[in-house]
């Protein structure tokens, strides 16, 4: 087996989509509260970053939750009025 050049070039499409999948994993990761490291590198893994990003779009988003939380930690703080 040789380096055949087409075969490389072949590739390439795969890449870039696996590349901008791992921008978009990145960005939505860190917008929802999770491991930015490794959403990143899950979605740079051809046909794993598929479900990767499916799950990632459905999960929660743990940043929002946090400030739910302190929110309500906050009204059972307050004495009734």
């Amino acid at each position: 087996m040789q380096n055949d050049p087409s075969m490389l070039i072949s590739l390439l499409p795969l890449m870039f989509m696996s590349l901008a999948i791992a921008i978009g994993s990145y960005f939505l990761a860190k917008e929802k509260g999770r491991n930015t490291l490794k959403w990143t590198i899950l979605g740079a893994i051809p046909m794993v970053n598929f479900a990767c990003v499916w799950f990632l779009v459905g999960a929660t988003n743990l940043r929002l939750e946090r400030k739910l939380d302190q929110i309500l930690a906050e009204l059972k703080s307050r004495p009734p009025q």
